[in-house]
């Protein structure tokens, strides 16, 4: 891996939410060392996501979201329109969902599911 790369990989937590490309290029850009720029971001982000540590979770502006994901399971993501905070959560498809896909004669290969809404401290401040 790339002394680029391995900046850019080292920077997502401290986004500490969901994210994109750009602000990851801005939060790279800050730091100190020689510059890495937008398309060498894009292409980290890409062999991240590729390789499981980030996951899209949706859009914002046009720009796709980011998100860090830690755990190896297969699972979903809360995000916070308000905040950006994303959490990570069960998979429903793994119940009743499943077995009524199989019952119709369905082999599920692949799946997304992402719920958006307010995290409780953004919900406490529009209450």
């Amino acid at each position: 891996m790339s002394a680029a790369r391995l900046r850019i990989a080292a920077s997502v937590p401290s986004i500490g939410g969901a994210f994109t490309a750009e602000d990851l290029h801005e939060v790279v850009s800050a730091g100190d060392g020689p510059g890495i720029g937008v398309a060498t971001v894009y292409r980290a982000v890409a062999a991240m996501t590729a390789a499981g540590s980030l996951a899209a979770v949706g859009a914002r502006d046009g720009s796709t979201l980011y998100a860090l994901c830690t755990g190896g399971e297969h699972h979903h993501h809360l995000v916070c329109t308000g905040c950006g905070t994303v959490v990570g959560i069960g998979c429903p498809i793994d119940g009743a969902l499943r077995r009524s896909a199989e019952e119709a004669g369905y082999t599920v290969t692949s799946h997304e599911v992402t719920l958006y809404g307010l995290c409780r401290d953004c919900s406490g401040k529009r209450a």
